[in-house]
């Protein structure tokens, strides 16, 4: 009777202690993602005039453990272009440069946006500004 528990229990544990390490790793590779940080998601250039091209770059920094993939740039319209790094390797910085090189005409207060698509978890999707109030 010994004998039988033990061709049962022998195996089990073995099946057991194969497996055990297998799950501690997938557990330890699902923390593992890039971490975006961005300063500011707004950039003012205050008072300007009519006709004065417009650049801006905001500066991301990757603090995670795997690179961070910058998919897509989109502006709000098409007076705005964009130009970013797609891939940040971790510890490193990239940027994402907004211009807007045509500004004749424009009076007031004018916002323009960009919407930004990343892989990382929290912040697959944002949208950075920028602001200019346009004053002879």
């Amino acid at each position: 009777m010994k004998i039988k528990k033990m061709s049962v229990l022998v195996p089990m544990l073995l099946m057991f202690a194969c497996f055990a390490p297998a799950r501690e790793h997938t557990a330890t590779a699902a923390v593992v993602k890039p971490v975006l940080v961005i300063a500011s998601l707004e950039h003012s250039f205050g008072n300007v005039k009519p006709g004065m091209p417009l650049h801006y770059t905001f500066e991301v920094k990757n603090t995670g453990e795997s690179t961070l993939e910058i998919q897509n740039v989109q502006p709000s319209c098409g007076c705005t272009t964009s130009k970013y790094d797609k891939s940040i390797a971790p510890g490193k910085t990239g940027n994402i440069s907004l211009a807007i090189e045509k500004t004749e005409g424009y009076k007031g207060e004018v916002t323009k946006t960009a919407t930004v698509t990343t892989n990382d978890p929290d912040h697959q999707t944002f949208i950075l500004t920028l602001r200019a109030n346009f004053a002879e």
